[in-house]
């Protein structure tokens, strides 16, 4: 699976909307420190830029790329955790400017659908949330990668109008465990 995590992993840098080619830029690396457990050892990935903390399987390889969006170029900076042939992103955008507060939840709709879509997927199930004072979407959606079937789950929040997150895993149906899954996304805490 780890060729096909590198594929999403290349789509996944496309979802932030009506994305084109751009000039990949860099991020300092985060901390992370590992968090002992019963079943394995979890990280505490921390992203002081992003303001928010996730623990992840494993020590996350981070990108961060420019990318031209419909409304403007966006640095997107992203996590990537492979373990046990899935995939968990952990990412964060920001725009320019505050989007208006009847915008937010057809935005979380664009951004779900484009992760989905991307992929080749279809949702199975989304609700709204809330994340202190962050807006959110979770979803589950089904798909392929390389003509294997895969399962997608995942958070989309927006924060203070501008700073999209994008937590979700993709994994292979029969390795899909809603256990590491709903662990992962639960633990996700934006720093205020």
């Amino acid at each position: 699976m780890k060729r096909s995590a590198s594929f999403a992993v290349g789509l996944v840098l496309l979802t932030v909307s009506a994305c084109t080619p751009s000039t990949p830029s860099s991020e300092t690396a985060s901390p992370t420190k590992p968090i002992a457990t019963n079943a394995s050892s979890w990280y505490e990935y921390s992203s002081e830029a992003g303001k928010f903390t996730v623990l992840m399987p494993n020590k996350p390889q981070e990108k961060s790329e420019a990318r031209k969006t419909d409304i403007a170029t966006v640095k997107m900076n992203v996590a990537i955790s492979e373990f046990n042939q899935s995939a968990y992103f952990a990412s964060y955008a920001d725009f320019p400017e505050k989007f208006p507060d009847d915008e937010i939840e057809p935005r979380l709709n664009e951004a779900m659908k484009g992760i989905v879509g991307g992929l080749k997927g279809k949702v199975t199930s989304s609700k709204e949330s809330k994340l202190g004072k962050a807006s959110c979407r979770d979803f589950e959606a089904t798909g392929k990668i390389q003509a294997i079937d895969a399962l997608f789950k995942g958070r989309i929040c927006l924060n203070d109008n501008r700073r999209f997150y994008q937590m979700f895993v993709l994994a292979p149906a029969t390795k899909f465990s809603n256990t590491d899954v709903d662990r992962f996304i639960n633990s996700f805490k934006i720093k205020e």
